[in-house]
């Protein structure tokens, strides 16, 4: 194994440790580390050698650099290979302040109630500062990813869509180590299932798919909350094979839990429930379903405080006017289309929201030749080859 490769790779590990391995001591605390999130052992020799802290004598074996990098949270030793390169942390260390400083922000604030809208606030600015200064991002998250408050706002409340093929899948894997709960590992595959579908990715759809499959075991009781509970809904109608059958009993889920929490849960987790299952029934072809809980959305968004905070009125006419125009409803989703403010999109899927928009604005005749070029860079960009594709169906 190359010098760089192996350098890559240490990098990786000692994110996740959070710490540089310099010693036998750190050798032997991150061979119980390894064992306590993979439940598989490397001794601490074994991790000497690779750290260069003794001789070895002969390279690491295969089997110790696919249980590093299940450690890390990758599948294997090339998807680590893919995603990382050496040097990727060399700029950070000048703004260690400033992470640590960001960091400290959800470590020291008592949050009680999920609308708060001072801590709402400082995420989404949080997140637009790491949006335009991404070499900060991923020493953010991997430590921002041991706090209460990163795990449960930063990562499953924000779901940062227009981002998913950048730093934020690599989080991801920072909050699942660090939280290797079910419902963690429910959320970050259904996350994970919803980002290579929109690539267009069937292989990686699947594995996902598989790994919450094995986790829920084909039942799920008790359900996670709300704001994990929608991805996971998601993510079955992004897997499933396709037989009607399958695909009846997930809206029958659906619906059965949609009615099982009304009055349970607040105005704000409702409307994220509706959005992201409405979404991901428009993206597979159900429009009336969507149609349903778009509906049902209309009087609750009135009554939401902190409305404002979360995803943006104008991101629920889009979904609506794209249901209706799919269902022929042309008039109607023309009508409500005029009324859709784009600059209003909702801040993580603003990119996502776009592409939507441009082509609802082809349909109805408002683009030009650099409104088009405008949506395939978009395409480009995010790598959501699968959207584009999926909206041009008939």
């Amino acid at each position: 194994m190359g010098t760089e490769l192996r350098t890559a790779i240490r990098d990786e590990i000692e994110h996740v440790f959070g710490r540089k391995i310099s010693s036998s001591r750190d050798c032997i605390q991150l061979s119980e580390d390894i064992y306590h999130r993979t439940q598989q052992q490397l001794n601490s020799n074994t991790l000497r050698r690779f750290f260069g802290l003794v001789k070895a004598d002969y390279p690491p074996s295969k089997s110790t650099l696919t249980i590093l990098s299940a450690y890390c949270g990758f599948f294997s030793t090339e998807d680590l290979i893919n995603r990382k390169r050496p040097g990727d942390t060399g700029e950070l260390i000048a703004q260690e302040g400033l992470v640590h400083y960001l960091v400290s922000l959800f470590c020291d604030i008592h949050i009680e109630d999920f609308t708060d809208k001072t801590f709402l606030s400082l995420v989404r600015q949080t997140i637009r500062f790491l949006n335009k200064n991404a070499v900060l991002a991923d020493k953010f998250q991997s430590l921002v990813a041991k706090t209460k408050n990163g795990q449960e706002f930063y990562f499953e409340q924000f779901v940062n869509i227009d981002k998913f093929n950048y730093y934020y899948e690599d989080g991801l894997r920072y909050y699942l180590n660090e939280k290797p709960t079910r419902d963690a590992r429910i959320f970050a595959n259904s996350v994970f299932v919803y980002k290579y579908w929109l690539n267009d990715n069937h292989e990686r759809v699947l594995r996902h798919a598989k790994e919450i499959s094995e986790i829920t075991q084909e039942t799920l009781s008790p359900l996670p909350g709300t704001y994990i509970t929608s991805r996971y809904f998601a993510a079955l109608l992004f897997s499933v094979p396709g037989s009607a059958r399958q695909v009846d009993q997930i809206l029958i889920n659906i619906y059965k839990y949609y009615s099982a929490i009304i009055g349970d849960v607040s105005n704000e987790q409702m409307l994220y429930f509706e959005y992201v299952v409405s979404e991901a029934l428009i993206l597979t072809g159900h429009y009336n379903d969507a149609l349903y809980y778009l509906s049902q959305s209309e009087e609750r968004k009135l009554k939401s405080e902190q409305f404002k905070y979360t995803i943006s009125q104008h991101n629920f006419k889009l979904l609506k006017a794209v249901a209706l125009l799919k269902t022929d409803n042309w008039d109607s989703a023309k009508k409500i289309f005029d009324e859709i403010k784009p600059s209003e999109f909702y801040f993580l899927n603003k990119k996502f929201s776009a592409i939507m928009y441009t082509y609802l604005s082809n349909q109805f005749q408002r683009t030009n030749v650099k409104s088009v070029e405008f949506m395939n860079s978009l395409v480009d960009e995010t790598g959501f080859v699968k959207l584009k594709l999926i909206l041009a169906e008939a």
